[in-house]
């Protein structure tokens, strides 16, 4: 009795029916659901559950993402004392200027390429993929690459954690890629997440989102997307085996030529990256205003259709199965429709200000909480294809399946949470 009245406050059970949707909803889009391995859905799922047990329910486990993220932001606090000296005062987010992409990210991008070709330069990047692939690999079924890219996106953000990984891209199968890439849609990373903080969206709830998402962009990963070929990491133990296979890469032969290096890819990568964001984001809105033009033209003043209208209708069951109701539903719907159609930053500007019960702020926290929108195709066919040109066309392929992903994985933490506050 107590279960069934646990499950009927808030309408809970509503998100247990919504978890086996998702699960509907990933084997019926599989590329090959005879591929699908059952240890790596239930051993995500647990992770997943547990995570959000353990960083919701005990000090300790929020305690440790606090410290995780802090690190983060000492990373984040070094960037800027350079881009602050180039830029100014156009740094300060809280000026009317407010938060500027170019100068807030791009320069990130630029520090972490030359910061992780020096991780890579003393073999730490080696010892830490080697050792998750030695701990995680028989308990979910996924390689070190990979699973270290997951790890590294729920803090670093989809352009900077391909870097740590980058010499270990060439040799990836398509499933493995799509993990990186799926990763980086399910996360947002520590710069974006400090000002989503700043305009008061709960930190506890990103900071929860952010780790859970990272069992949970895995496995929906590895359910839409499963491995059909023969990784080249997937027997690999030592840390002498697990070699990226490129041995004509040269990174340099001082620590000052390695930096250099990195400084001058990271360059490359973040004006690339700056190109194709103003170049999607332009066709986007040249499609919305296609779409208001004719449905004006034909029905009258009042019913512009755009993208994220359309989404938003979509969306919709999702405020259901979250236990909502009536308008309230509807408008939950809309806004994880705003954020794959535009951006995660103007869907929690109108969450805000809905002032919605504190319950229902939370909840919506974790399905906005991720880059799964149309425009981030762009931040990552520019960013992952810079690093790996001939793969330039699978990331492509992949990039609306992503979104999907990214935001299924969004959406399920979300259905998670309800179930457990």
């Amino acid at each position: 009795m107590r279960l069934i009245d646990y499950l009927l406050t808030h309408n809970r059970y509503c998100s247990v029916f919504g978890i086996f949707i998702i699960f509907l909803l990933c084997w019926l889009f599989s590329y090959k659901r005879s591929a699908i391995k059952l240890r790596t859905v239930f051993a995500g799922l647990a992770l997943q559950m547990l995570t959000g047990f353990f960083v919701l329910k005990t000090e300790l486990g929020y305690r440790i993402l606090i410290g995780l993220v802090g690190i983060v932001d000492l990373l984040y606090q070094a960037t800027e004392h350079g881009t602050r000296f180039i830029f100014g005062n156009l740094c300060d987010c809280s000026g009317p200027w407010g938060f500027i992409f170019a100068i807030r990210v791009l320069p990130v991008i630029v520090f972490f390429s030359a910061f992780t070709a020096l991780l890579f330069y003393f073999g730490i990047i080696q010892r830490c993929v080697q050792g998750i692939n030695y701990f995680l690999q028989p308990l979910i079924g996924t390689t070190g690459p990979e699973t270290a890219c997951a790890i590294a996106n729920s803090f670093l953000g989809q352009t900077e954690a391909p870097l740590v990984i980058r010499h270990y891209l060439s040799r990836m199968t398509e499933s493995e890629l799509f993990v990186v890439m799926v990763s980086g849609m399910a996360t947002i990373s520590g710069a974006i997440l400090v000002v989503f903080v700043a305009m008061g969206v709960p930190a506890m709830h990103l900071l929860a989102s952010s780790a859970m998402s990272i069992p949970g962009a895995i496995m929906i990963a590895k359910m839409l997307y499963p491995e059909t070929e023969k990784s080249f990491y997937s027997q690999q133990q030592s840390v002498g085996d697990m070699d990226t296979g490129d041995k004509d890469i040269v990174l340099g032969s001082s620590v000052f030529e390695v930096i250099a290096k990195g400084t001058s890819d990271g360059l490359h990568m973040a004006l690339i990256i700056g190109a194709m964001l103003i170049v999607f984001l332009a066709f986007l809105n040249s499609i919305n205003g296609i779409l208001s033009w004719f449905t004006v033209s034909v029905f009258g003043n009042g019913y512009a259709l755009t993208l994220e209208k359309i989404v938003g209708v979509i969306c919709t069951p999702c405020g259901y199965l979250l236990g909502f109701v009536g308008d309230e539903a509807f408008r939950i719907g809309e806004l994880i429709g705003i954020k794959i159609a535009v951006n995660e930053l103007v869907a929690y500007n109108q969450l805000l200000s809905l002032h919605l019960p504190e319950r229902a702020t939370s909840l919506v926290t974790y399905a906005l909480c991720g880059f799964s929108n149309f425009s981030c195709i762009g931040i990552q066919v520019g960013g992952i294809g810079l690093l790996v040109p001939e793969k330039r066309h699978i990331i492509a392929k992949l990039g609306i399946y992503a979104v999907f992903a990214g935001a299924l994985t969004n959406f399920l933490s979300a259905l998670i949470v309800n179930l457990l506050i």
